[in-house]
């Protein structure tokens, strides 16, 4: 028996986030192919004239207001992964943007973590030098391999200097 569009969507967004944490914006992206499947128009009864972006929009509005999508949680605990992979604050930046975040956010978040944190780049660096081994390279290629780590130059250089 075919459901209510609506529902049977908010069904595969929680089903999706119930295996994957997600943002918003995956959520959406995830809602839209299912909408360009074919076998979903064969479980699922669309309104004629229904606007469907408006649809995916109510739906993820929906799952905010459950609190089911939480990106302050997610968001958190992207970030201290990333940062116990010892990535640069570049490069954490890219790979949130990367899973959906969007830019104001990530910046938001990060700026928060200087705030309680002033020293936290200089601290990944040292820890990447330390499990990398690079502490006996010569200071040309010790700066070579950082740069290409994302690092910050200010970063580098404090690092260099001690």
């Amino acid at each position: 028996m075919k459901k209510d569009a609506n529902e049977y969507l908010f069904n595969e967004a929680v089903k999706y986030l119930g295996k994957y944490p997600a943002t918003r914006k995956k959520i959406k992206e995830h809602l839209q192919k299912k909408i360009k499947n074919k076998k979903t128009y064969a479980r699922a009864i669309f309104p004629e004239g229904v606007n469907k972006e408006e649809m995916i929009d109510d739906i993820v509005g929906r799952l905010d207001e459950l609190k089911i999508i939480n990106e302050d949680y997610f968001i958190e605990s992207l970030f201290n992964y990333y940062q116990q992979s010892l990535f640069s604050i570049r490069k954490i930046k890219n790979k949130l943007f990367q899973k959906g975040f969007d830019q104001k956010s990530i910046d938001e978040f990060i700026d928060q973590k200087f705030n309680e944190n002033p020293k936290l780049e200089i601290e990944i660096l040292k820890k990447y030098i330390i499990k990398k081994k690079l502490g006996n390279l010569e200071e040309s290629d010790l700066k070579k391999k950082l740069y290409q780590q994302s690092f910050n130059e200010n970063s580098i250089f404090k690092v260099i200097k001690e």
